[in-house]
């Protein structure tokens, strides 16, 4: 799976499998992963008044709670890599997560675990071209393991590239 903030999600044979709908004004934080025919699938927007950077993903195009599906944020004090709790909806608690996210921002690369195990369930590594540094178009190869939701893998790669593009200002 590739993506590209902004536009598409394509399998491993080029086919678009996913849209990202970005906002015209980036202070809403909001995007939407919409499938081939632009039925929206997922929402994920930036929590609001949140001091660790999290994230909440919902239902289709919803932002009510009822539909919330999982949320995610920054684990304080790492400067090189950023670690990057996952929390599914039922877990309202948030004392441990149920995936985690492990990055290394300057080796462009970031590994999904299943809560605190090595289990891996997904990977992602950012693709850097010309083109890309300076138009400010990024884009991601993603390898998601068999029985997991490639929808679900999208949103965090959008969550994750929003997390450090706003701590690079």
């Amino acid at each position: 799976m590739n993506l590209t903030r902004g536009g598409t999600v394509t399998d491993a044979g080029g086919a678009v499998v996913l849209r990202v709908d970005a906002p015209l004004l980036r202070l809403l934080r909001r995007f939407v992963l919409a499938d081939a025919a632009g039925r929206p699938l997922l929402t994920v927007q930036r929590k609001a008044f949140s001091l660790l950077n999290g994230w909440e993903a919902f239902r289709g195009d919803s932002t009510d709670a009822r539909d919330l599906l999982f949320t995610a944020r920054r684990s304080p004090g790492f400067l090189v890599w950023t670690q990057v709790g996952v929390f599914l909806a039922p877990n309202t608690a948030g004392m441990a997560c149920d995936l985690k996210m492990k990055c290394s921002y300057n080796n462009r690369s970031c590994d999904v675990y299943l809560g605190d195990s090595n289990t891996k369930i997904a990977q992602m590594r950012r693709q850097i071209s010309a083109a890309g540094v300076l138009l400010g178009k990024y884009s991601y190869s993603v390898t998601v393991s068999p029985n997991v939701d490639y929808v679900f893998v999208a949103a965090l790669v959008v969550m994750l590239h929003e997390i450090h593009r706003r701590e690079r200002g």
